[in-house]
């Protein structure tokens, strides 16, 4: 018997979560990898945060950020329950996400955690009220 991912929320969820790490991992490391030499960067595609579910959850949370762009444009899109629970399961992925990466007050750059002391981007110190 296979899952479907649209009715396991909790999969759904940690997908969703896992994306949007692997995406703040990414843009940390793209800039870097374009001049790296191909071992190097292999290395931090390894780097990036693992993938533990089904490449059917991915699949169905890729679907789920795409009708979320195309929606935030204005796009007039038939949805379908599953759909629309999806976007409800995105929309608190996100805020969770959003929450536990807050941007710096100076660059705007997504911080790895919620306690970070300084800007891994800037260097901006962060103190209590920034």
């Amino acid at each position: 018997m296979s899952i479907d991912p649209a009715r396991d929320t909790q999969g759904m969820q940690a997908a969703l979560r896992e994306l949007l790490e692997e995406s703040l991992e990414f843009a940390r490391v793209k800039d870097s990898m374009e001049t790296a030499a191909e071992a190097t960067r292999e290395s931090m595609l390894g780097s990036l945060p693992p993938r533990t579910l089904a490449a059917g959850y991915y699949t169905a949370a890729e679907h789920l950020f795409w009708l979320e762009a195309r929606l935030k444009v204005g796009a007039a899109l038939v949805l379908s329950f599953a759909e629309a629970d999806g976007l409800v399961l995105l929309s608190r992925a996100r805020g969770e996400f959003e929450h536990n990466h807050p941007p710096c007050y100076k660059c705007g750059k997504l911080q790895a955690g919620l306690f970070a002391t300084s800007c891994h981007a800037c260097g901006a110190d962060f103190k209590k009220g920034n």
